[in-house]
């Protein structure tokens, strides 16, 4: 008995997880942990605590200055509400998604024409 409790209780378990609904999509959970008061959208102190979080991360404590707040405040808010919502979150994020690749160096060290 005590072996079939051992393995029974394990998957009784784990079948209410199994038809949980799936985890948010990444963009969604991100925008759920920036969004600190739960409003279903980012003012500037969330997103510059974003930024200062990605900047100690990095090592790059340029990356989080006033300016650079403002920026992408500026950027990602274009309905210019003051605030960050989730569809202006995606548009961002899917425009980062389809920008062309970076052009290739213009000092010729293309490594396909060699000897």
């Amino acid at each position: 008995m005590r072996k079939f409790l051992t393995i029974a209780a394990p998957l009784m378990l784990a079948i209410p997880a199994a038809h949980a609904q799936p985890p948010a999509h990444n963009g969604e959970r991100m925008f759920a942990m920036m969004d600190a008061n739960g409003d279903g959208k980012l003012d500037k102190d969330e997103i510059a605590k974003m930024m200062q979080m990605r900047a100690e991360r990095m090592g790059e404590p340029s990356m989080a200055t006033p300016e650079r707040v403002d920026a992408l405040m500026k950027r990602l808010d274009t309905n210019g509400d003051g605030f960050v919502d989730k569809a202006e979150m995606e548009a961002m994020r899917k425009a980062r998604a389809a920008a062309p690749p970076p052009e290739a160096p213009a000092d010729g060290a293309d490594q396909s024409e060699s000897n």
